[in-house]
């Protein structure tokens, strides 16, 4: 990586606004994320904006169905996203999410609510689509990383957002407030150009190489050396890849093995459940601190998490801080667990009741740090250009099929094993993918991906 003044250099400048305003999508997605936590406590009390509390199975599909939304429209993004250009899959992204905060707005029963909050899992669908393609093809291979991080630190923005300002507004007052972000995305969106990627994958060799100019601060010869770079990927990419392709070959197989764990980590890890229900959890602990200032201190210490991430991945290399964030998750959801079977048993824990706020921190902060957001970054840079576009699509729909689980039947599990056997669990699921890391997943840091690749095909001579 090359100096800080390089980076921030005047002709660097466009991707950074690029990137940035396309991520006004991703602040979007966390407060939809984060909308459960304060708003649901609402619902089910006597202040509910819709005439009477919600029913625990309402919460539990308030909090769930934005996944299982997510889920069955994947595909349809990726379609779009594939084949009418990036700019119109992030309109399409924010419309569905301004839609729902007018039901929710003008709600008045859970049916309103319902249907607002299966158009949002539209928006989240979207934004994992459209975003992680969309920076990481207008991104030089010097800043990708940072810029592909951005995304991580957008969404925690809009949980923490969420968890600010709902306990202090009525459910109606907060849509009022949220709609303003997706409105603002696509206003200052519409001057951002096409990904030259899409435009040369269709023919428009010289509007890609506009779009260059722009984002490479109007240096042509840059430009023009991108655009000979592209032609070579866009070649590859336009070769269909079935599902069969896919796995055939050892090297992709072995990449999208590891992007199944890291799904597989993220959702039963319990960041979800967490992001979606803090305000009930900390409750149900007994923590000394209000649930509502806990929820804003989490969200504090998750920004920080991707924060971290942006600076540390290009420092240490991926490898290490994917596996010294998963054992210290693993850890912080081991000493929760211990706390809450003390006090299930009946042991008085009220003065460390400070605890659980501290090991949900010291978790949000490595998950953020950790495979949340370097997962996304390591599975964007595993997979050959022309199997990458299939990978994702199976990759976000997993993503959406297992937050739909985790969140729907959290309280099953709860009822079940109770609270700290479920935080056993997701501990023991972390540790299992700090192991994974270990033995599975190559360094990625300033490699190509051509080194990358022989190594997940098993060339011994690979040294990174």
């Amino acid at each position: 990586m090359g100096t800080l003044s390089s980076i921030f250099s005047s002709r660097r400048l466009p991707q950074y606004l690029a990137a940035i305003i396309a991520n006004l999508a991703s602040i979007a997605y966390g407060v939809v994320a984060g909308w459960s936590s304060p708003s649901l406590p609402l619902l089910k009390s006597n202040d509910t904006a819709i005439g009477e509390p919600i029913s625990v199975e309402d919460e539990t599909w308030l909090g769930s169905v934005i996944h299982l939304s997510a889920l069955l429209s994947s595909p349809i993004y990726s379609y779009i996203n594939q084949n009418w250009g990036r700019k119109l899959a992030g309109y399409n992204t924010a419309i569905p999410l301004i839609i729902g905060w007018l039901l929710i707005i003008f709600a008045h029963s859970v049916i309103h609510l319902y249907i607002a909050r299966i158009l949002m899992g539209l928006t989240m669908s979207g934004v994992n689509v459209f975003v992680v393609m969309y920076v990481g093809e207008i991104s030089e291979d010097s800043v990708r990383g940072a810029l592909g991080s951005i995304r991580g630190l957008s969404a925690d923005v809009g949980i923490l957002f969420a968890y600010g300002i709902g306990p202090y507004l009525s459910v109606r007052h907060m849509g009022i407030i949220c709609i303003i972000m997706p409105l603002l995305f696509v206003v200052l969106f519409f001057w951002l150009p096409e990904s030259p990627m899409f435009l040369l994958g269709k023919g428009k060799a010289q509007e890609a190489l506009n779009s260059y100019k722009w984002l490479r601060g109007g240096d042509e010869q840059i430009a023009e050396e991108e655009i000979r770079k592209l032609s070579v990927v866009v070649t590859k990419v336009s070769k269909k890849v079935t599902i069969t392709e896919l796995i055939s070959v050892r090297g992709t197989r072995n990449a999208l093995i590891i992007a199944i764990v890291f799904s597989i980590v993220i959702q039963f890890s319990g960041m979800y459940v967490i992001a979606s229900y803090a305000s009930i959890l900390f409750e149900q602990s007994g923590s000394t601190i209000p649930s509502d200032i806990a929820a804003i201190i989490i969200g504090v210490f998750t920004i920080i998490g991707s924060a971290l991430s942006i600076i540390g991945s290009e420092l240490a290399g991926r490898r290490i801080i994917l596996i010294s964030t998963q054992i210290i998750e693993s850890l912080s959801l081991s000493g929760l667990a211990i706390y809450l079977l003390l006090k299930e048993i009946g042991i008085d824990v009220s003065p460390v009741g400070i605890l659980p706020v501290i090991f949900i921190s010291a978790y949000c902060l490595c998950i953020a740090a950790g495979v949340a957001t370097l997962g996304y970054v390591v599975i964007s840079e595993i997979f050959r250009p022309e199997a990458r576009g299939l990978a994702m699509s199976v990759t976000s729909s997993l993503v959406w099929g297992l937050a739909f689980v985790i969140t729907k039947f959290h309280h099953s599990l709860e009822s079940s094993i109770q609270l700290y056997g479920c935080f056993f669990v997701y501990s023991g699921v972390a540790l299992l993918g700090a192991i994974f890391t270990y033995i599975r997943v190559p360094e990625t840091k300033n490699r190509s991906l051509d080194s990358i690749l022989r190594e997940l095909n098993g060339d011994a001579s690979v040294n990174g």
